[in-house]
């Protein structure tokens, strides 16, 4: 038994309204999942220089195509290789880390990832503070999940992974991260809505 016969403009219908829901689902999933470059590559490399200690550690970087800024450092036993990066949204920004420990008695692999929030956050810089190296200072940021740090170690075979989000970030800014440290600061100020 055949079904029966239906105009072809009464069956497209349900079928374009389910592909123009199905496109903005694929839509909306892109975006959350693809970094939308929000930040040109010069605040994402002030961030970098600034407010981690990547510059700290190596001899130089580059900013690659897409926009992040990679450092790499080798010697001594030690490859290390970090990248900070846009976030898919305003005011986050993504730092990756793999350090091939091959000569020292650590872990041989160690692969960290920083998940900086900075929307809507309170934050403070004390010079005066008794952690606060001369020339440098103090910062504490707070806000929901201002840091998340996924880590993975171990050696061939025998990785774990762990995951940690925090609300508050205290860390010291070292005297050569301080210009890039002020002049960034201030731009992200306004961006992100710092309290």
């Amino acid at each position: 038994m055949n079904p029966p016969f239906r105009p072809r403009h009464q069956s497209q219908a349900p079928v374009e309204a389910r592909r123009k829901r199905l496109k903005k689902i694929l839509l909306l999933a892109l975006s959350l999942t693809t970094p939308a470059f929000a930040h040109d590559p010069l605040l994402t490399e002030g961030f970098a220089e600034g407010f981690t200690f990547h510059s700290v550690f190596a001899k130089g970087h580059r900013i690659d195509k897409d926009g992040a800024t990679v450092y790499a450092q080798n010697g001594e036993g030690n490859t290390h290789i970090s990248a900070v990066r846009p976030g898919a949204v305003p005011c986050v920004f993504i730092s990756s880390s793999l350090n091939l420990n091959e000569g020292t008695a650590g872990a041989p692999i160690v692969m960290l990832e920083d998940t900086y929030d900075l929307r809507n956050i309170s934050f403070a810089v004390d010079r005066k503070h008794q952690f606060a190296p001369p020339g440098g200072a103090y910062l504490t940021m707070k806000g929901p999940g201002v840091l998340c740090r996924a880590s993975t170690g171990g050696s061939a075979g025998k990785l774990t992974r762990t995951v940690e989000c925090e609300d508050s970030i205290e860390v010291t800014i070292e005297p050569q991260m301080m210009p890039a440290f002020t002049m960034t600061s201030a731009k992200l100020k306004a961006l992100c809505n710092w309290k």
